[in-house]
């Protein structure tokens, strides 16, 4: 299987910092596979999602993200990817309709201020379509609940034709029922090809994981089995190693 993911020996850090946030990180991701990121607030998991998307520099090691190296694809690269970073939520007074922030995903296309062709506007319809919120595409996004919101943003990872996709705590603050909702969405990602890379609290989504990675101390290991339930963990959680 090709790899869509592929880091060595990464090590990484925030200016100002005593210590790097990650260090020695090593792991691959192949192409449609669904990997899950695990471990203790501040362990480095979101550091690993901001590596592979280029937004922090990586200090030594090498990131390869669909046969790329991100330090010199760039902004080439971000093309490719989809990114739901945690915690993001549209308030009531957001000026933008539904299909307004699915079609966002192609503007990267397009020059600036060109309108986007009726084929474009008709995929972003299709990709709602496809999540559940066809009848949601002219409502305000920050009048929607916030499980339709995040279903809103995998429409736009979907209509931008991402073929990797970062989620960083996908189903925080969200209802259980919710969870399982939006979870589905993601699977139906992973089924049509595209490859997923989640930071996971929740038991939610990880038993359907190809790949489960622990992260403790700024160190990641590869789990030999996908664990059900994240309680699970923490007996197999790395030795510190500074």
């Amino acid at each position: 299987m090709e790899r869509a993911i592929e880091l060595v020996g990464v090590a990484a850090g925030y200016a100002g910092a005593d210590r790097p946030a990650i260090s020695g990180v090593s792991f691959s991701l192949g192409q449609g596979e669904l990997g899950v990121l695990v471990g203790p607030n501040g362990a480095g998991k979101t550091t690993v999602l901001e590596v592979i998307l280029g937004l922090l520099p990586y200090q030594s090691g090498s990131v390869r993200v669909l046969g790329e190296e991100v330090r010199e694809a760039g902004t080439r690269l971000r093309r490719r990817l989809a990114y739901l970073p945690q915690d993001l939520f549209f308030p009531p007074d957001t000026p933008y309709l539904t299909r307004d922030v699915v079609m966002m995903g192609r503007f990267g296309l397009y020059r600036p201020w060109r309108r986007l062709p009726r084929k474009e506007r008709e995929l972003a319809q299709g990709a709602l379509a496809g999540f559940g919120l066809a009848d949601k595409a002219g409502w305000p996004i920050g009048h929607l609940s916030g499980g339709q919101q995040r279903k809103a943003l995998l429409a736009r990872a979907f209509a931008k034709g991402a073929q990797v996709l970062l989620l960083d705590e996908p189903f925080a603050s969200l209802d259980p029922e919710a969870r399982e909702d939006l979870a589905r969405a993601v699977l139906r990602l992973r089924e049509q090809g595209m490859t997923v890379l989640a930071v996971l609290h929740e038991d939610v989504l990880l038993a359907q994981a190809d790949r489960a990675f622990l992260v403790r101390e700024g160190r990641l290991e590869e789990l030999p089995g996908v664990p059900r339930r994240i309680h699970d963990l923490w007996e197999q959680a790395l030795p510190c190693g500074g």
